[in-house]
């Protein structure tokens, strides 16, 4: 009876281990978590396999990736990517991100040029060096002249998120964020311009990392990403 019992349960073990989901790791900027959360969920739900998730600024992503070398996927800007020069062995386009100006409840602004005004005391920026968005808001600021009529106004935080918390509970008065994370909090906030030049174009892909080329989970995911619903998922963000 005892043998039995035994047998039973390793078959049992055995079995649950064949049922086990696949795992894949993604790393993501801050700012996209919407996005690849439901991104996320199509492929676990489509593919069969479970998606661990891990956000930050671009800065913190990449670090993290290097240092516990079991990050394969990273979602982000592409050209991120190539500067920091991560061994990325494939590129899933995923869209375009676009840079918004955001402003909090009880504003009204008709032109980014409004946040030299009075009006506008605090102006809020993701992390100038580290995050997409706060690069490219520094480079629209240059590059619309704009940067040094507003410098003593804006306020480095380190992510997308904590600029949109920011203009949600009305502690700034506008801020860049992107057009993805924005459009998820538009009824917390006064409104948004989208900002389409100024700025080096955001290509948004999904980076796959050198050394995974056989890792079924990943190949599973890359196919995901790159089919019609994703596409659908990705346009409904914004991207």
């Amino acid at each position: 009876m005892l043998k039995k019992f035994i047998v039973i349960a390793v078959i049992f073990i055995m079995s649950a281990s064949a049922f086990a989901a696949e795992e894949v790791t993604v790393a993501a900027g801050a700012g996209y978590r919407k996005l690849v959360t439901e991104m996320a969920a199509y492929c676990e739900q489509k593919e069969g396999i479970k998606v661990n998730m891990s956000f930050g600024n671009l800065g913190q992503v990449i670090a993290q990736v290097r240092a516990s070398g079991l990050i394969p996927v990273v979602i982000g800007d592409k050209n991120f990517f190539t500067r920091a020069k991560l061994e990325i062995a494939d590129f899933q386009p995923i869209g375009k991100g676009k840079l918004v100006l955001a402003w909090k409840k009880g504003l009204d602004i008709k032109s980014v040029d409004e946040i030299t005004s009075d009006k506008i005391k605090r102006i809020a920026i993701p992390n100038t060096e580290k995050a997409i968005y706060g690069i490219a808001g520094t480079e629209y600021l240059k590059n619309s002249g704009l940067a040094d009529k507003v410098k003593d106004k804006l306020m480095v935080v380190a992510t997308v998120p904590q600029v949109n918390s920011y203009l949600a509970t009305g502690e700034v008065d506008a801020g860049f964020s992107n057009l993805t994370d924005t459009m998820g909090i538009a009824d917390k906030i006064g409104g948004y311009i989208e900002i389409n030049e100024g700025y080096t174009e955001i290509p948004i892909v999904a980076g796959f990392l050198k050394g995974n080329e056989n890792d079924s989970a990943v190949a599973k995911l890359k196919s995901c990403l790159a089919d019609s619903k994703s596409a659908e998922i990705a346009k409904k963000h914004g991207l």
